[in-house]
């Protein structure tokens, strides 16, 4: 398969189509966004705040594994996270009939758009304020503790609202070694006219690749979604103490019979959820993240991956957007990740419905259509006039829907292109 592939002297668009739209991170009310950066033992997490209300009243606690300094924080421009999510939600494509028919070797894609001083407060001997300074409108101290009452009381003096069901669970952070990151904002340092805070970011060195979302479910009051872009250079990132949940993808859709694009996107994913005993996760995207096909945004520059945390040479990340909900009492352990080695290309993508295209794609709901609709497509290459015949000699399968993009065929690729498309039929067999 890797000779396959070394072979082709120009990238295959494997998806194409035009884009039409998208279901982003907007769609939840309740979601949580973090970006993670991960380079051997080093974790970059950037926090996207989506709190409302007073600002004066936010705070923010999560454990982290060592004592951070200013070097290790900083704030980032609240576009970044727009960009990620834009590249990367599922999205809706337009197939016509010329994108399936062959002329003169080369596949039609007419439509192809590949393209310092922090808070004070008596402390009791058994906290200890490790580090105080200021990043953008954040005053951050990093603590540690040897118990977790005296830690809960310290929180609650300086400001910090963290109620009492806290203290059991600040207390296995407490006796796993944990450090804790705290940040309030400095309302004289928030912009004028500024409607929003900033993301947060931040780094350390740790061998435990990581989220720590516990603390964050005592203050839900409904489930919680929550998304994570990742940048690894250990191809997709998966989760391994939660399960991975299949959410169907690349069938037809009438959105007629829906509010949006949005509404469909949520329904599938809470019916693949529905199908793990607890909280699982979903793969939305997996890909390079210096391209995309078809693309929904603009694929991320150099020097938005550099913002992210990510060091060095920018062809060695893998990008990944994973999606979980849950609720709070289901949470019992923080996430921990581990990079696949899979550089697959993944991606939520759905076909806007068109009945002639009903023996190339199944219906997201209903499946394949008994009686299904085809586009003329008289065989190119054998003159054959059978319907349904898509001039390889054979009447296409339901389970083999064959779609593609501008391939340019030399006579130097067939054998490869041939084992490729070999590899590729016996892969989606052993997955269906």
């Amino acid at each position: 398969m890797l000779l396959a592939f070394s072979m082709l002297a120009s990238p295959a668009h494997a998806f194409c189509g035009t884009y039409v739209g998208q279901a982003g991170a907007e769609l939840y009310n309740n979601a949580s966004q973090v970006a993670v950066a991960r380079q051997g033992s080093r974790t970059t997490l950037t926090l996207v705040n989506d709190y409302q209300g007073d600002t004066s009243e936010f705070a923010l606690v999560v454990p982290v594994p060592e004592v951070l300094g200013p070097e290790d924080v900083r704030v980032l421009d609240q576009e970044l996270p727009a960009r990620l999510d834009a590249y990367s939600a599922p999205r809706l494509v337009r197939y016509e009939c010329a994108d399936f028919r062959w002329d003169s070797g080369v596949l039609d894609a007419s439509n192809d758009t590949g393209s310092s001083g922090g808070p004070g407060g008596d402390a009791d001997d058994s906290v200890t304020v490790e580090a105080s300074f200021s990043a953008g409108e954040y005053d951050i101290v990093i603590l540690s503790a040897q118990e977790s009452g005296a830690l809960l009381s310290w929180l609650g003096g300086n400001g910090y609202a963290v109620g009492a069901e806290a203290e059991e669970l600040l207390g296995e952070y407490i006796d796993g070694g944990a450090k804790f990151f705290a940040a309030k904002v400095n309302l004289e340092a928030v912009p004028e006219g500024a409607s929003y805070l900033s993301p947060l970011q931040f780094g350390y060195d740790s061998e435990v690749f990581s989220l720590p979302i516990r603390l964050g479910t005592l203050n839900a009051s409904e489930d919680q979604d929550l998304i994570v872009y990742t940048l690894s250079d250990g191809g997709q990132t998966h989760i391994s103490n939660y399960p991975q949940v299949d959410q169907e993808t690349d069938c037809m859709v009438d959105l007629a019979e829906w509010d949006s694009l949005g509404a469909f996107v949520d329904d599938r994913f809470s019916a693949a959820l529905a199908s793990a005993e607890r909280p699982g996760w979903v793969l939305e995207y997996g890909w390079t993240p210096s391209s995309c096909d078809p693309c929904s945004g603009e694929p991320l520059t150099d020097d938005e991956l550099h913002e992210l945390g990510w060091v060095g040479e920018t062809g060695e990340a893998y990008f990944s957007r994973l999606h979980m909900r849950y609720p709070a009492a289901d949470v019992d352990q923080d996430l921990v990740f581990y990079g696949s080695n899979l550089q697959d290309v993944t991606q939520l993508r759905y076909i806007e419905y068109d009945a002639e295209l009903e023996d190339r794609f199944a219906n997201c709901l209903t499946g394949w259509a008994g009686d299904p609709g085809s586009c003329e497509d008289p065989g190119q290459s054998g003159d054959s006039d059978e319907p349904g015949d898509d001039g390889w000699g054979e009447p296409l399968s339901e389970a083999e829907p064959r779609f593609g993009c501008a391939v340019p065929l030399s006579p130097a690729l067939p054998a490869a292109l041939l084992a490729l498309g070999l590899l590729v039929r016996r892969r989606r067999d052993l997955s269906s």
